[in-house]
């Protein structure tokens, strides 16, 4: 409890943020050495007028976390072992989340979906299609209950029975839209809303990008359905493709506004082609074996293997990583046209698949995606 006060209390102070607060942390050793501080201890530059002040930062900070207990929402710090690990490669970290709902943030994977506030009818038929199927595969959906793609994703889930997740760019005593009130109220039935802004901050046009980094963070893959050539959806996905993670865009009308901003990305190979769920779920496969589902994941399970001694060994080399054709020949020490022709018979049973430029991914086992 005294060192979450002490985070509430940092995070108060302008200057100070997500990077700032874990080296803080790791040179102190618990930041609750704030409330007996030393003038041995280092102190940030923002906070070195604040030394005589720190009873009122407290106070401050019990007032915030009454109001949170109050209003039912949880508090994360990065510390602890329900923040999502995934998020720790947002650019800059956040220190803290406040959540409300029962979803968890981790043990399922995520697919961040986001677009235009002003769709086409394609673009809501598009929405409605890949949510539908990532949501038959286990999938969380996570967007910004914005107008649009957003808000259409969200219903998509949940008319599916699937669990969403909406990243607001305010305190989570309100929402905004205010039109979307019972659209997240819907949420929280299984799914959260998540701030990383503490209850009586205001929405601010600033907060959008922070709170869209926040979106691409916390998901294995991004999503783009439809978005001009200026729009939060573009800062997801070019926040998502910093951080190595996956972007996917969905093409469209070459006439139709709406579409030119998931052209560029596809033309800057910021994003992939998504022309079918499928693609998708086969990428979301190898990213939720290298990223973490769980700050506690399960035993491993023995999975099945290809029963050709060559094919297993492919097979086993994939799994580290190795996913260039010329990767394998190296690592094998196989000639190109060897590797290869074990590579198509591999793809036409199913275990793994590939696309141009030579990168192979494992797909399988065979029919493990329906």
């Amino acid at each position: 409890m005294e060192e979450l006060l002490a985070l509430l209390a940092l995070l108060a102070q302008e200057g100070i943020g997500g990077r700032q607060i874990r080296k803080l942390r790791e040179a102190w050793g618990s930041l609750e050495v704030l409330w007996s501080y030393q003038d041995t201890a280092p102190l940030p530059s923002p906070l070195r007028g604040q030394v005589s002040h720190l009873a009122a930062l407290r106070k401050s900070a019990e007032a915030t976390l009454r109001r949170c207990e109050t209003l039912g929402i949880q508090l994360i710090p990065y510390y602890s072992q329900a923040f999502p690990p995934l998020l720790e490669a947002a650019s800059p970290p956040p220190a803290l989340l406040f959540k409300k709902g029962p979803h968890p943030l981790i043990g399922q994977p995520l697919v961040a979906v986001v677009g235009t506030r002003k769709p086409t009818a394609y673009g809501l038929r598009v929405t409605d299609y890949f949510v539908e199927k990532l949501v038959e595969a286990g999938v969380g959906i996570v967007s910004g209950l914005a107008y649009g793609i957003d808000a259409q994703a969200h219903r998509a889930t949940l008319e599916k029975g699937g669990k969403t997740i909406a990243v607001l760019a305010h305190g989570l005593e309100r929402i905004y839209p205010p039109a979307h009130r019972s659209l997240a109220e819907a949420i929280l039935e299984g799914g959260a809303w998540l701030s990383e802004y503490p209850p009586g901050v205001k929405l601010h046009p600033l907060h959008f990008p922070y709170r869209n980094r926040v979106i691409a963070g916390l998901a294995h893959l991004t999503l783009v359905i439809e978005s001009r050539q200026r729009g939060g959806a573009l800062f997801t996905a070019r926040a998502a493709f910093a951080m190595n993670r996956p972007v996917f865009a969905v093409p469209g009308d070459i006439f139709s506004p709406a579409s030119e901003g998931t052209h560029n990305l596809i033309a800057e190979q910021v994003a992939q082609i998504a022309y079918e769920p499928r693609l998708l779920l086969e990428e979301l496969r190898w990213q939720t074996q290298q990223l973490p589902l769980s700050a506690s994941p399960p035993p491993p399970v023995e999975q099945p293997k290809p029963s050709d001694p060559l094919h297993a060994q492919i097979y086993a080399l994939l799994e580290k990583g190795l996913r260039h054709v010329d990767e394998l020949c190296a690592a094998m020490g196989r000639s190109i046209s060897e590797i290869s022709w074990a590579l198509m018979q591999m793809e036409i049973e199913g275990w793994i698949a590939q696309k141009p430029g030579g990168v192979i991914f494992r797909v399988g086992p065979p029919n493990a995606i329906s």
